[in-house]
């Protein structure tokens, strides 16, 4: 249990589900302590790890405010048992294989200062590969829940955060959905709260081999297009899908572009243009 500190700043409770990704946890946990954030709350949830998980969360436990290592029901179970103890007025999650850019935390609580009505914030963030290496930028710009329900995630889990009071108001993560749980938790507030992007690196998500996101491929479609089409006809309100996901990707380019990131706005194109010769 770290020291009771006395600050002006928020608590933030960070909560790192984990099963078997001793490759990378040591790295994420140092990620979160090395932002040296004075009120932090920080539990790693393991789903009772074979490899040597264990043992790296010993090396770091007299740092951590909580953490446990027992047979759960999936990734969303393990936030919910973090969530459900956290005490942090703001509160976030770092999967086992990313990592928060320098500053993250901070950045976060100062954002909620300077937005006082701000439910949730959220960062850019880069994709690394095993070693850490980036492989893309990805901003973003202004949340839409229009946005969110038509085009998809528009803003990357690791790099969020949001006030506790939501769970309250709409519930913790399902426990039936294997991947989307952010996703399905992010529509489900969306249309009622008010969130604010912070143009800076935040996070960092890891691609490799044994991800769920390399290897829950089918079940993260299935997943998303359920969600997705859940929220569907409330966001379009009786006009065609096509030309609600149309409007809504001019209205992020002409936010990308009022904010500086034409180049951004260019590239993307450019990579999707190619991506689809390459298919054809």
């Amino acid at each position: 249990m770290p020291k009771t500190t006395t600050t002006s700043q928020p608590k933030i409770t960070v909560v790192t589900p984990s099963y078997n990704q001793g490759k990378f946890l040591e790295r994420t946990i140092r990620s979160v302590l090395a932002q040296n954030y004075p009120n932090l709350e920080y539990m790693v949830i393991d789903g009772g790890s074979t490899d040597n998980s264990v043992d790296i969360i010993r090396k770091y436990a007299d740092k951590l405010t909580y953490w446990v290592s027992e047979k759960d029901n999936g990734q969303a179970n393990a936030l919910n048992k973090g969530f459900k103890k956290a005490t942090g007025e703001i509160v976030a999650w770092l999967n086992s294989d990313d990592e928060y850019c320098q500053g993250a935390l901070e950045a976060a609580a100062q954002t909620f200062a300077d937005n006082p009505s701000a439910d949730i914030i959220f960062g850019d963030s880069f994709d690394i590969d095993e070693n850490g290496n980036i492989l893309r930028d990805n901003r973003h710009t202004r949340f839409s829940f229009t946005a969110l329900v038509v085009l998809g995630s528009i803003f990357v889990q690791p790099a969020s955060f949001w006030r506790r009071t939501l769970f309250e108001k709409h519930g913790y993560l399902d426990e039936s959905k294997y991947f989307c749980m952010d996703y399905d938790f992010f529509c489900r507030i969306g249309g009622c709260i008010k969130a604010k992007h912070i143009r800076k690196h935040l996070a960092k998500f890891r691609w490799h081999c044994s991800s769920k996101s390399n290897t829950s491929l089918s079940i993260q479609q299935i997943e998303h297009c359920q969600i997705r089409e859940k929220y569907l006809k409330q966001v379009c309100k009786g006009f065609p899908e096509k030309l609600v996901m149309l409007a809504m990707q001019v209205y992020r380019a002409y936010w990308f572009l009022l904010q500086g990131d034409g180049m951004y706005v260019l590239r993307g194109v450019c990579r999707r243009a190619f991506s689809r010769i390459l298919q054809s």
